[in-house]
């Protein structure tokens, strides 16, 4: 009994004298300031709007996938419309019985053939309403092509897909219209819109767009029909001078260009280049009497101060092999006026990838009309665009 007493005594004692370990409590606190920098005036404020001054918020990335291949595109069923041709013109009887087309017009789909929008754009545009909103859809753009010279047929197919803020894209190339394909790239962005002049495009919000047209022209401009049969007649035989333009006032200031535009015109009128009937000894008395229809004035010594070429006295002809190449932006009237027998077309260059235009002017091209087929070039001006 007393060994029992002294047990209990012994544990009573072991318990009071363990003591708890309050815990060790450092605090640490770190400032960090955040910094950005952006392009000049990025930032600034528009005349009006109050200057709004607050703590900068680091950007969400998102994540970056080790292989692009790997994306997972999200998929959702969400209702659309189809779309609707609204320029059955630019169509061919090969093109809308294909099956790729057929399966286009099964789908929120924009189509284009030879880069020329032919369905409304519904599509595209509420893609883009929806991406903003956070919201799930999808939209494909089919791009059709023939060429000419090989009688090739190809497609380029994309396959959008937007939620949370982000936009996906799958596409291929393909070779015929027939629709069987798989998807190979896959490539994600968080940004997409539709600029001024009918271009979607998407990227990222710092840059590095691509660009694709899905309204077109017709919709977005008047008298785009009768702009574009302006064009066609009056501007696109004299290339040279247009999509490069050059101020003249008359036919001497063209001596260095004669050349071309020999070329050029000779091609609008046939179908064909000079090469084909005359090798690369050009008659200089044919050249002269062609471009005499089209400009008052030009003498064989015109023709032949220009330095692209060389004059052979002996067959009384040009030496010319060719030698021009390169990228030209594209050209769109877009006014003119008819004042008695002189018309006055307007004109402006753009960038066709994107659509914007390549310089600050426009252009204004004077024309007396002597037929219905018959006119000359009288004067070109480079107008700079007033601010």
């Amino acid at each position: 009994m007393k060994r029992f007493f002294m047990l209990i005594i012994a544990l009573l004692m072991l318990c009071s004298c363990e003591a708890a370990e309050e815990p060790q409590i450092s605090e640490s606190s770190v400032a960090e300031e955040f910094f950005e920098e952006t392009n000049p005036g990025e930032n600034c404020t528009l005349p009006g709007e109050e200057e709004n001054i607050s703590a900068p918020e680091e950007p969400e990335v998102a994540p970056v996938p080790e292989d692009e291949n790997k994306i997972e595109i999200p998929s959702e069923d969400f209702s659309f419309e189809k779309p609707e041709i609204l320029y059955p013109e630019f169509l061919t009887e090969k093109l809308s019985s294909s099956p790729a087309f057929e399966s286009a017009m099964e789908k929120p789909s924009v189509i284009t053939y030879q880069k020329e929008p032919v369905t409304d754009c519904l599509a595209a545009t509420n893609f883009v309403e929806a991406f903003e909103k956070g919201e799930y859809a999808e939209f494909y753009l089919y791009s059709f092509s023939h060429a000419d010279f090989d009688d090739s047929y190809s497609l380029y197919y994309q396959h959008f897909t937007t939620k949370d803020g982000l936009v996906y894209r799958e596409g291929a190339y393909l070779y015929d219209w027939e629709g069987n394909f798989v998807p190979e790239k896959k490539t994600f962005h968080n940004f997409v819109e539709i600029n001024e002049r009918g271009y979607f495009g998407i990227g990222w919000e710092w840059g590095d767009f691509s660009y694709y047209k899905v309204i077109s022209d017709f919709s977005l401009y008047e008298n785009e029909a009768k702009h574009r049969e302006l064009k066609e007649k009056y501007i696109d035989p004299i290339f040279t001078i247009t999509v490069s333009p050059q101020e003249f006032t008359s036919a001497s200031d063209l001596s260095s260009d004669f050349v071309w535009l020999f070329e050029d015109i000779y091609n609008y009128e046939n179908g064909h280049d000079p090469w084909q009937e005359y090798g690369d000894y050009w008659p200089l008395e044919d050249m002269e009497k062609l471009l005499n229809r089209y400009f008052n004035g030009v003498t064989k010594e015109m023709i032949i101060s220009d330095r692209k070429s060389i004059f052979d006295p002996e067959t009384d002809t040009i030496y010319y092999p060719g030698g021009r190449g390169g990228a030209y932006p594209e050209i769109r009237v877009f006014d003119f006026e008819q004042n008695g027998d002189i018309l006055t077309i307007y004109y402006e260059l753009y960038n066709p990838e994107v659509g914007e235009f390549v310089e600050n002017k426009y252009f204004a091209l004077e024309i007396l009309v002597l037929s219905k087929e018959s006119f000359r070039y009288l004067s070109q001006d480079i107008i700079e665009r007033k601010p």
